[in-house]
């Protein structure tokens, strides 16, 4: 069901998905837990930083673990008949493709504007029905990218191609108790290019936060959440919005509990600090001035429930339409050490923004959930988290994810429109610039996408409000 989904996402969502994209995901099939990391590598040629694809790499990797009950063929169909046959494109892709058309190379272009400059009222993309085809029959990976090198070589050295393994491993673990008495336990992907770890600690923070009583009212809780987030982002080995790495060898091997409790200890001092010393201790954080500015598209996250079994993925090529430039029909990867101009010490995979999460409760799968938007894929998956474990509020996740969010970014806290009034005030009394925002892709607050266990053999699924996605 992901490999399908996510090959159609190549072809009716290129602004974000491509076959020479990377991606990330965590997996309960059987009651067993397991990760798989694809980002993409580093390619290894003197000054370059040009991305070898991890995506082809995962399908292969997938289809070689015996879990696949159809070919690749027969997978990859329907995303190969739209392809062909054409799809209309959605808002999302109209806006994505005219912000980008100025950069795309004209190959590219052609696929998705008119000679006019427009954007085609229905879009056909052939060469990556070609491409979906000579996936669906390679007998392996190296006879994929042989058939297709053969064809047309693009920018890439075969050996480049045909050496990229994805790994796989056990997901890393937070267990936490729940404001309503039941037992979660979160599941994520913890590798250097994920924000997994990242989220873990966000959630243990907001646990301490609510166990010490910090969190009293609805007004407090929101700025907790603003600060927590705040000052995790802040602690990541890398610079928010740019990713250059603060260290020469950056890692995800802390001790979430106790830096939890620390940065809940330091919330909860600035949540008492009147509002002079509040902002004297941001003024340190990386979130004041114009430093801070980050994109506002990326990636694409997939929840998925079968028989029991629960998937998460994310995929992302990096800014809309990657690279801009095109092989088959679809977008490059485009690489972060390429926007930082820095690689890290023992630096082979590119950097990436993603973190899918599974969580189990009371000892049962429950939730599988991920959202798109660089630095806001932690903030939503974190904001969720506090309605539900440490706020204590009723209905199921895809009731939640509809309610007003906040994040803060560019120096301001972006802010849901019908956000309660009593919340604006408050944080615009502490100090706080409010930036209103519609429910609206190009300005958003994090893009989630979850499936939710809701009883016996029953499942609800919900796609963000502020995307074009769905939910089925």
């Amino acid at each position: 069901m992901y490999l399908a989904a996510l090959a159609t996402a190549w072809v009716v969502d290129p602004a974000n998905c491509s076959p020479f994209g990377r991606m990330q995901g965590v997996f309960s099939t059987g009651g067993e837990y397991d990760c798989l990391y694809a980002p993409t590598r580093i390619r290894d040629e003197p000054g370059s930083t040009t991305p070898v694809p991890g995506n082809i790499s995962a399908y292969f990797a997938l289809r070689r673990s015996g879990g696949l009950r159809l070919p690749l063929s027969t997978i990859l169909a329907p995303a190969r008949s739209i392809a062909v046959g054409g799809f209309q494109p959605s808002a999302s892709l109209r806006a994505a493709a005219q912000v980008s058309a100025a950069d795309m190379q004209p190959d590219f272009r052609r696929i998705y504007l008119d000679d006019r400059g427009g954007v085609r009222a229905r879009v056909q993309n052939p060469r990556l029905g070609r491409l979906l085809e000579v996936l669906g029959r390679a007998a392996d990976e190296r006879a994929f990218w042989t058939a297709l090198y053969q064809q047309d070589p693009g920018p890439w050295a075969l050996e480049a191609l045909l050496d990229n393994a994805p790994r796989s491993g056990p997901p890393r673990v937070l267990e936490r108790l729940g404001r309503d008495g039941r037992r979660y336990r979160l599941h994520t992907t913890a590798n250097l290019e994920t924000w997994g770890t990242w989220t873990l600690l966000g959630t243990a923070v907001i646990s301490h936060l609510h166990d010490t009583g910090a969190v009293t009212d609805l007004e407090t809780a929101m700025e907790a959440y603003l600060l927590a987030t705040i000052l995790v982002l802040d602690r990541i080995p890398f610079t928010v919005g740019l990713l250059t790495p603060k260290s020469a060898s950056p890692t995800v091997d802390i001790d979430v509990e106790a830096e939890g409790r620390a940065i809940a200890t330091r919330v909860g001092r600035l949540l008492r600090a009147p509002p002079a010393d509040l902002w004297a201790e941001l003024a340190g954080t990386y979130f004041p001035g114009e430093g801070s500015k980050t994109d506002d598209r990326n990636t694409n996250a997939f929840a998925i429930a079968a028989d029991g079994d629960l998937l998460s993925f994310t995929t992302s090529l990096g800014p809309w339409f990657g690279s801009k430039r095109a092989w088959f029909g679809a977008g490059l990867a485009y690489s972060y050490a390429m926007k930082s101009g820095q690689l890290f010490e023992g630096q082979t995979h590119d950097v990436t923004e993603m973190s899918p999460l599974i969580i189990e409760r009371d000892g049962r799968p429950w939730l599988a959930i991920g959202a798109a938007g660089s630095e806001r894929i932690y903030g939503a998956l974190t904001y969720l988290l506090l309605l539900k474990l440490a706020l204590g509020l009723p209905g199921d996740m895809a009731d939640l994810m509809m309610t007003p969010r906040l994040f803060p970014k560019d120096g301001k806290v972006r802010t849901h429109r019908d956000m309660p009034q009593s919340v604006q005030r408050h944080l615009a009394g502490r100090g706080y610039v409010i930036d209103l925002t519609d429910y609206d892709s190009r300005k958003h607050l994090g893009v989630v996408n979850l499936v939710e266990r809701v009883g016996e053999g029953r499942y609800r699924s919900g796609a963000d409000p502020s995307s074009s996605g769905g939910a089925l």
